[in-house]
């Protein structure tokens, strides 16, 4: 016994020494980490002053589904200067803030959502930035501390843990570095000068995707290279034996540069480029509101708002159409309360939102303008109303009466009639007894003359049916007559 004591004493000791040990090893044990990114694509990028190049914003999130960004981006807004943020081809498909940038803070900031199940993958789109070189600089792009990439666990849990910057360089045209050696005389010549019939302002923007482009080659020119691209400074790849003269293209939506290049006996000459805008996509829709209400009194105007944004070209001015009436309101305007003015009743204010390319979307917004002050012409409104309403009945009136009196006249012309036809009814019934009373008679004589030959001699079987058919017949015409004259008599 004493020995089996020991032996629970000594597994009480094991279990005591073993049990936090086993604790910190759990405990020790490394947890999944998961991680996500935002990142610049491309990190480091040249831009000469007043041209243009594009950033895109990607999310990396390979470990665990993420539903939701958040995020602002900060750039030198003495040295670039934003055009414009696209969502196109993005991830988020739900935006609770649309992306928004301002050039005087040097800010762009978004936030948007992925729907269940959320988004995996290393190379996510989120949005694209176009930015133009303003001064001659080193630019460097980064996100805020504030921006979050929050996974889809229920819980919105912050899983971002890296971002990365990237840098600008926005250099001079003038500067000597970027500047190509002068073109020689023979190769000036070679430099094609490049129209387009399409898109003939290259300043200007438009919703063609077709474009044609027309240039002419200069003498001796035996090829010439063509390219198109988003950069300014781009150089076409493609050649060509032959030396063409025509080109066109079928453009997506941004701004374009069509490039020529031409060949002649000493090389290949100076590269002529051609800048095309191109915008198909109508503005947001605009959301008329009245922050005042929709309803104000007579002899007052109402508040409405109708901004929105437009991703590409901008907003170029907005129509403004109240009871058929059109007003233009300028791109500055329309960002500003509006008044409007109405008579008294129910109106429908109708905002066409147009674009530097022409293309526009259209919302709508109702309103009610009540009371109305008394005057003369109010009342000569009404009189005339009143007068309208008092014909009507009148003429209501007459025609039940005039279908009154029609119903009166032809049941007295026709109990006229019916009184007329039963009397000459009746004279007919007489006239038609009497002559068929001396039918009769002169019938009977001669069927009693043969009745009294009977009493002398027999009568031939001739006779004997003749008398019997005479009877039946005057029998059955007697009876015809008084059911006929029965009959028109109802």
């Amino acid at each position: 016994m004493a020995k089996k004591a020991n032996w629970k004493e000594l597994m009480t000791l094991h279990l005591r020494a073993y049990i936090p040990a086993l604790v910190a090893f759990l405990f020790l044990l490394p947890s999944p980490v998961f991680a996500a990114a935002l990142s610049l694509s491309p990190t480091n990028a040249s831009v000469r002053v007043g041209s243009t190049v594009t950033e895109t914003v990607f999310v990396l999130s390979t470990d665990q589904a993420m539903n939701a960004i958040s995020g602002t981006i900060s750039f030198p807004p003495e040295l670039l200067q934003v055009v414009s943020v696209s969502k196109a081809g993005s991830v988020l498909s739900l935006w609770v803030q649309d992306p928004t940038f301002s050039n005087a803070d040097g800010t762009i900031s978004f936030s948007g959502i992925v729907p269940n199940p959320g988004y995996t993958g290393s190379h996510g789109l989120t949005i694209s930035i176009q930015f133009r070189g303003k001064r001659a600089g080193t630019a460097a792009i980064s996100f805020s501390p504030s921006s979050q990439v929050l996974a889809n666990d229920g819980n919105g849990t912050d899983i971002l843990n890296d971002t990365n910057s990237a840098t600008i360089t926005v250099t001079s045209s003038a500067s000597a570095p970027s500047t190509p050696p002068a073109p020689s005389t023979a190769e000036q010549g070679l430099l094609a000068r490049i129209i387009s019939s399409t898109h003939p302002d290259q300043t200007q923007w438009y919703n063609r995707p077709h474009a044609i482009f027309d240039w002419t080659n200069a003498q001796g020119v035996s090829g010439v290279r063509l390219g198109y691209d988003k950069d300014a400074d781009g150089e076409p790849s493609v050649p060509y034996s032959e030396p063409l003269s025509h080109k066109e293209l079928d453009l997506e939506d941004g701004i374009w540069y069509f490039h020529v290049q031409e060949k002649g006996s000493g090389g290949w000459g100076p590269i002529s480029s051609y800048r095309v805008q191109i915008d198909t996509v109508p503005p947001l829709p605009s959301t008329v509101t009245f922050p005042q209400g929709t309803t104000t009194p007579s002899g007052s105007s109402i508040t409405a708002l109708f901004t929105t944004t437009d991703e590409l070209s901008g907003i170029d001015h907005y129509q403004v159409a109240v009871d058929g009436k059109v007003f233009t309101v300028t791109a500055d305007a329309g960002s500003r309360p509006y008044q409007v003015s109405a008579g008294p009743g129910a109106h429908m204010l109708l905002v066409q939102t147009y674009d530097k390319a022409g293309n526009f979307s259209t919302a709508n917004g109702r309103f009610f303008v009540t009371g109305e002050a008394s005057s003369f012409f109010d009342f000569f409104s009404f009189g005339w109303l009143a007068v309208n309403y008092i014909s009507i009945f009148l003429i209501a009136f007459a025609i039940l009466v005039t279908l009154l009196f029609a119903a009166w006249y032809i049941r007295t012309h026709f109990m006229a009639y019916r009184y007329r036809l039963n009397r000459q009814l009746g004279l007919t019934h007489a006239h038609v007894h009497k002559e068929f009373d001396t039918l009769k008679e002169a019938i009977t004589e001669e069927l009693l003359a043969l009745e009294q030959t009977k009493s002398k001699r027999s009568l031939t079987r001739e006779e004997e049916r003749l008398i019997v058919r005479f009877k039946k017949l005057l029998d059955h015409a007697e009876q015809t007559i008084e059911k006929e004259i029965e009959d028109i008599q109802r």
